[in-house]
């Protein structure tokens, strides 16, 4: 099962999002989506990555907590600008995992 922020950001690309939400937690492929989740990385702040590679089950199990659901990567990369500007407007900082968890 992947895990979910309870609120997360959806791409207004995205057509009926809870629709592609359940394929993805049935681990059914997706095309054209990506997801940006919180990052294992620590010199990342999040990760877009797309929706397809979370078919395999090992990676399903790996993927991060899901904060944002796009529609192509241009929408991906814009929907992680938005999210980073928004948490610096808000804080004055970047620490958009602490900004989120505590929403």
């Amino acid at each position: 099962m992947l895990k979910w922020h309870d609120h997360y950001y959806v791409g207004e690309s995205v057509r009926d999002e809870s629709a592609v939400r359940e394929k993805l937690d049935a681990g059914k492929p997706v095309p054209g989506i990506y997801l940006v989740t919180f990052s294992d990385n620590p010199h990342n702040i999040l990760e877009i990555i797309p929706a397809v590679t979370l078919f395999q089950k090992t990676a399903a199990r790996l993927c991060p907590e899901i904060v944002g659901m796009a529609k192509g990567m241009d929408e991906a990369m814009e929907l992680v600008q938005m999210i980073v500007q928004t948490v610096y407007e808000e804080t004055g900082d970047v620490l958009v995992e602490k900004y989120l968890k505590n929403r």
